[in-house]
């Protein structure tokens, strides 16, 4: 295999170890953020706040990212945080 292959496979595998640690640090927040609503008894569902987040991170990611491409990925970080939530 091309070692410029691999040496870019090693640097998305560290992206991909870095993306872990974040999801898993996001998570424990959703379930604290979970505890909070359920102790003010709020919706675990908050659809205005997922389109605010949505709408900051088309702008962070400019031409990087699609609309789509993001909706994709953060609807499923949306539905797990929610599953934890709940």
């Amino acid at each position: 295999m091309d070692k410029r292959i691999l040496k870019l496979r090693q640097e998305i595998d560290k992206l991909d170890e870095d993306i872990i640690l974040l999801l898993k640090k996001r998570m424990k927040i959703s379930k604290e953020v979970g505890q909070l609503k359920e102790e003010l008894r709020l919706p675990v569902e908050d659809k205005t706040r997922e389109q605010e987040i949505i709408d900051r991170l088309i702008q962070q990611a400019g031409r990087n990212l699609s609309e789509e491409q993001l909706m994709r990925i953060f609807t499923a970080v949306f539905t797990s945080s929610k599953q934890i939530q709940s």
